[in-house]
C-alpha cells in the first residue's frame, strides 16, 4: 500500500493571458483577417485565459534582438535543449523542495517529455537538492501527457518492495520551448494549449499526516484507432506535436468502456467515485468526457470542475497537469481520504492511463 501526498507546485515568472498569447502569434503569422478571424475564435473558445512560459518572447513589448524565437527563423533542437536545462532544473527543484519539507528522501523519479540528456534532470536533481549520490533514481521521458500515471506506478511498486520507503516524484514541462511557427492545423493547436511548469509529490509507505491519496489501482489500454492522432517526433526543429480534431471523439467514443473496465477491475461503478481527476487535454476533451460521466448517472452538477479550473488557470502542462488537478482536490475544505478519486491521462498511442485512490 502506498500513499500520495505533499504535493508542491512550481512555474515560470513569465505569465501571460491568452489574449497576450492570441495577439503575439498573430504577430507571428500575419494572417489574412479571415485566418485570423478564425484563430481568434479557437482561441475564445479554448476555456483558457492565462498560461506560464520561461521564456519572455510572447510578450509583444520586447525587442526582436531578446527574443528567443526570431520571426521567420525555427530555432534548432540543440539551442532549445540548451535552453531546456538552463530553465527546467530550477523550476523542478522549487517543486521538490515545496513538496519535500525537510523529509528524508529514499528514491528519486523525475519526469519529462520536453528535454531531455544524459546526464539528465535526475542526477542534476540529486545534486541539488542534497540527496546521498546512492539514492536509486529512475527517468521517465518522452511519453507524452500520461507520463506521470507510470511514475506513479513505478513508485507505488518500489513501496510495496520497501517497507520504509518514501519516493520524490517530480515532473516538469517546458512546453512552450516547442514553439514552431509552421501554419498546421496540429502546430497551430499545439501553439494555443501548452504551457510550463512543474509538480513533484511524495509517494510513500507510511500513511501522511496531511492530506494525502491511497493508490488503490492501475489500469491501462491503447485505442490503436488513435494511434496516427495524436504523435510526438523530434525533428531538426524543435519537438512536433500532432494533435487532429478527431482526437475529443476518439476519447468520448472509448473512454466510457476504458472506465467501466477500469472501475470494475476494482468491484467498483461510476456511482462509487467521489471525486473525478481527468487530464484536461482541451477543452474540446474534457466537453466530451463530461458528457460520457453524464451519460454513466454521474449525478455531480460539475464533476470535471477542477479540470476545467486548471485548464483555465495554466492551459494544458503536459505530464504535469495531473498533479495540478489532484492538488486541486485534496485542498477542498471538505475533503476526507475515505473519498474516492477516479484519475485519468491520455497520450500518444492513443493512451489512456487510470489510478483509482481511496478505494
Amino acid at each position: 500500500m502506498s500513499y500520495l501526498s505533499n504535493i508542491g507546485l512550481a512555474f515560470p515568472s513569465q505569465k501571460y493571458s491568452q489574449a497576450e498569447l492570441l495577439a503575439y502569434m498573430l504577430s507571428c503569422y500575419r494572417f489574412e483577417p479571415k485566418e485570423a478571424q478564425k484563430l481568434s475564435l479557437m482561441y475564445g473558445r479554448s476555456g483558457i485565459e492565462n498560461r506560464y512560459s520561461v521564456l519572455k518572447d510572447f510578450g509583444l513589448n520586447l525587442d526582436e534582438s531578446e527574443r528567443f524565437f526570431k520571426t521567420g527563423q525555427e530555432v534548432p533542437i540543440s539551442k532549445r535543449m540548451s535552453s531546456y536545462f538552463e530553465h527546467a532544473p530550477p523550476l523542478a527543484q522549487k517543486a521538490c523542495e515545496a513538496s519535500m519539507k525537510g523529509q528524508e528522501i529514499t528514491h528519486l523519479i523525475t519526469v519529462s517529455c520536453t528535454g531531455m540528456a544524459a546526464p539528465g534532470l535526475d542526477l542534476i536533481l540529486l545534486q541539488t537538492l542534497g540527496l546521498p549520490a546512492e539514492t536509486p533514481r529512475t527517468s521517465v521521458n518522452f511519453m507524452g501527457c500520461y507520463a506521470l500515471f507510470h511514475a506513479f506506478k513505478i513508485a507505488d511498486a518500489i513501496c510495496n518492495s520497501r517497507p520504509n520507503a518514501r519516493v520524490l516524484v517530480v515532473s516538469v514541462e517546458l512546453c512552450t520551448l516547442h514553439f514552431n511557427q509552421q501554419i498546421t492545423t496540429d502546430v497551430l493547436a499545439a501553439n494555443l494549449l501548452f504551457g510550463d511548469g512543474a509538480a513533484a509529490c511524495i509517494i510513500s509507505t507510511k500513511q501522511p499526516e496531511n492530506s494525502f491519496l491511497k493508490i488503490s489501482n492501475f489500469y491501462s489500454k491503447v485505442i490503436y484507432k488513435g494511434k496516427s492522432d495524436m504523435a510526438w517526433h523530434i525533428n531538426e526543429d524543435g519537438f512536433l506535436m500532432t494533435l487532429s480534431a478527431y482526437i475529443p471523439q476518439l476519447i468520448e467514443e472509448g473512454l466510457g468502456s476504458i472506465m467501466i473496465d477500469a472501475l470494475q477491475q476494482h468491484g467498483f461503478n461510476f456511482q462509487n467515485i467521489t471525486h473525478w481527476a481527468i487530464h484536461p487535454g482541451g477543452r474540446k476533451i474534457v466537453d466530451g468526457i463530461q458528457t460520457v460521466l453524464k451519460a454513466n448517472s454521474v449525478q455531480t452538477e460539475n464533476p470535471l470542475k477542477h479540470s476545467y479550473e486548471v485548464l483555465k488557470e495554466v492551459g494544458n502542462l503536459s505530464s504535469t497537469t495531473i498533479l495540478h488537478v489532484l492538488n486541486k482536490i485534496i485542498n477542498q475544505p471538505d475533503y476526507k481520504e475515505t473519498q474516492s478519486v477516479f484519475a485519468a491521462g491520455f497520450g500518444p498511442g492513443l493512451t489512456v492511463e487510470t489510478c483509482i485512490f481511496n478505494a
